[in-house]
């Protein structure tokens, strides 16, 4: 078996410059993807990309795509923090295997957390086996997976939190796919019910599982809308059932019928490219009431939506924006275990429940293929609420009289951040790529002490090897 550095079925990193040049080429109309809601990209969508006239837009604009041998990333915010991740990669067969180690010197949120020797912490971010071809697909291991229509931040699934562990498999043909996701979630030592104002003492060992379920539809190259269903659930010494593995059964119906208790969501989206610009938006149902609660419970929502243009005004451009907004309880429940986090984050969208952004970003082709400006733009409001807040009435039972809160949206003190930033991206003779930003991060109220203002420089520097050993 030979190691290739340049294949056609491993996938793009969901943090890479590449996925920024995929999303470019289909807005400007010249290539798309099959379903472009679910990330990572695998190589194989951009294999042909490059292959028509060079004389094309596409080749006149955008840079040929390598998947990087390794990459550094360094980060200077209130933290400093240099990761190295060298990979590792393989194809023959429609098998096909990746294995990214991450070495990370500094502290920050992110694991891997546990210093060796007062140096430097290491674990492995990607690593994974997969089989594929034209209509299966079947994977095991580590992945940054994200579900959703945003290039950005989803609600369901956003990729950008801790790395999970999957089972993942996917029945498709050019305008269908049906997607089963299974995660093992970190366990939990807590109640088994928790709200403000409880005396329970009691505390079980739970094991947490996610499962996504997914409907994509592609009527046409350029359309695409989607359905997806996600639960968290388990409880002590909880095992899975067939039922759980089925891609065609809800689990709504699984809970209703058999009074299997989860978290449960439905998430909506759709994608629409047009020549030059697309537009799409998303959904996210935890939940709704069809009749007025009793108790003033609300509905609990996450919205997404954006707008992307080539060529707007200027040539040589590519413009993002999108606006966020989560209501004060998603991802929340008074089943600790059944909550929508893993390793302490929220699995969906990073700024969790009670917040509202509004994105922008921009990239202009000084030099195409060789020099590429960057700016963005970010205004975040996020309140008091997190995923592991305290659910506000009692529950099993409810008691009659206890209200909801009637602010179902930011709530306490409001934390309110502006990030600037503007860069260069550098593509050195097609094997080196170097991305540098620099801004700055004002936040008031900061971390929810009134009157408190914090301004931070930030920079960010990433640098790519491509391809070293492509023949």
């Amino acid at each position: 078996m030979a190691i290739l550095f340049f294949i056609i079925a491993i996938s793009y990193p969901i943090d890479s410059w590449q996925n920024e040049v995929l999303e470019e080429v289909q807005v400007r109309g010249d290539h798309f993807t099959r379903f472009p809601s679910v990330r990572p990209y695998e190589l194989k969508e951009s294999s042909d990309i490059f292959d028509s006239d060079s004389s094309g837009a596409t080749s006149r604009t955008l840079p040929v795509l390598w998947l990087a041998n390794s990459s550094s990333d360094f980060r200077f915010d209130t933290l400093k923090v240099l990761r190295f991740k060298p990979r590792l990669f393989a194809d023959w067969s429609d098998f096909s295997f990746i294995l990214q180690p991450v070495v990370k010197f500094g502290r920050d949120s992110l694991p891997p957390n546990r210093i060796f020797a007062g140096l430097f912490a290491a674990d492995n971010e990607r690593a994974s086996i997969e089989y594929a071809n034209a209509n299966f697909k079947i994977f095991i291991g580590r992945e940054r997976f994200a579900i959703g229509p945003s290039p950005r931040y989803n609600l369901i699934l956003s990729g950008y939190g801790v790395p999970m562990d999957w089972f993942h498999y996917a029945l498709r043909s050019k305008v269908f796919q049906l997607s089963y996701y299974l995660s093992r979630l970190d366990d939990m030592t807590c109640k088994p019910v928790e709200y403000i104002g409880d005396t329970i003492t009691r505390l079980i060992e739970a094991r947490r599982f996610l499962v996504i379920k997914r409907l994509d539809i592609s009527p046409a190259d350029w359309l695409n809308f989607s359905f997806s269903e996600a639960a968290t659930f388990g409880g002590e010494n909880y095992a899975l059932t067939p039922y759980q593995f089925n891609p065609v059964v809800l689990l709504h119906t699984y809970q209703h019928n058999w009074d299997k208790p989860a978290n449960l969501f439905f998430h909506f989206d759709a994608k629409v490219f047009l020549k030059n610009a697309a537009l799409y938006g998303a959904l996210l149902v935890d939940d709704f009431q069809l009749d007025q609660d009793p108790n003033g419970e609300p509905n609990h929502l996450g919205l997404n939506m954006g707008a992307e243009f080539c060529d707007l005004l200027v040539r040589k451009t590519f413009i993002q924006f999108e606006y966020t907004r989560m209501s004060r309880w998603i991802y929340a429940i008074f089943t600790p275990y059944q909550r929508y986090e893993y390793a302490g984050g929220p699995i969906g969208y990073p700024f969790g429940p009670g917040s509202d952004e509004l994105f922008g970003r921009g990239v202009y082709h000084l030099r195409p293929g060789k020099i590429d400006l960057t700016a963005s733009i970010a205004y975040l409001r996020k309140g008091e609420s997190e995923v592991n807040t305290l659910w506000p009435i009692p529950e099993e039972p409810r008691v009659p009289g206890t209200e909801f809160p009637r602010n179902n949206f930011l709530y306490g003190t409001i934390q309110k951040i502006i990030e600037i930033s503007a860069g260069a991206r550098f593509f050195i003779k097609r094997c080196i790529v170097f991305d540098l930003a620099i801004g700055v991060n004002r936040a008031a109220n900061y971390h929810h002490r009134s009157g408190e203002t914090a301004i931070t420089p930030t920079i960010r520097a990433q640098f790519d090897f491509l391809s070293l050993f492509h023949k």
